[in-house]
């Protein structure tokens, strides 16, 4: 499984701290997503240089060819990087299930849709927990080419595109802490209440 953390942006919210870094349950973000892929091909995806020499020590590394686009232009410098299907992860979600990610991964495998989503029933989607092929590139790009930063607007665009239900993976993670991630100060306090309650191991 090819697996692209996203780094992502400044954090303002968080006083513009590195969100991978952050400290949750005795062990930064980005650690736990590297354990959990352990045996994974990893990349962690940076916006600029500098980010980028933050991360190398803990995993190769890769960064966005259009900068300042947002976790659009991320998913783009994974697909250019793998030339291949990739899952991709926030670097800010810390508790990603490691059987939650490969029933995305195998979803798109065994279906060879250009994108897998999983969405909430109101509608809501998850696509910084989802799959792209390399089939998706071309859109993205003409995305990020005119400016667009939305992540589903190239993914509407693609001919196969797979809505998982995320209530179907409940089954892998009961409390789907997999989805949860840490934009805000409660956000954060949030996860630390949920270190005592719940698996920590990532599968």
């Amino acid at each position: 499984m090819n697996v692209a953390i996203l780094a992502g942006g400044k954090a303002s919210r968080l006083g513009g701290i590195e969100k991978g870094m952050l400290d949750v349950c005795g062990k930064r973000v980005i650690e736990r997503l590297l354990f959990t892929f352990h045996d994974c091909s990893t990349v962690i995806v940076c916006r600029d240089e500098e980010q980028a020499e933050l991360y190398s020590e803990f995993a190769s590394v890769t960064i966005d060819h259009y900068r300042n686009a947002g976790p659009l232009a991320g998913i783009h410098a994974a697909l250019k990087h793998f030339r291949a299907r990739i899952l991709v992860v926030a670097a800010d979600m810390p508790f990603v299930k490691r059987a939650v990610a490969e029933a995305i991964y195998d979803a798109g495998e065994k279906s060879g849709a250009d994108a897998v989503i999983p969405a909430w029933s109101d509608g809501k989607t998850e696509p910084l927990l989802a799959c792209y092929s390399f089939s998706a590139v071309e859109e993205i790009e003409k995305s990020l080419s005119s400016g667009e930063r939305k992540i589903m607007v190239p993914v509407q665009r693609l001919e196969r595109v797979i809505f998982y239900p995320v209530e179907k993976l409940k089954s892998l993670d009961e409390r789907l802490v997999s989805f949860l991630n840490i934009n805000t100060p409660e956000d954060l306090r949030r996860a630390e209440e949920l270190c005592s309650s719940i698996d920590l191991d990532g599968e």
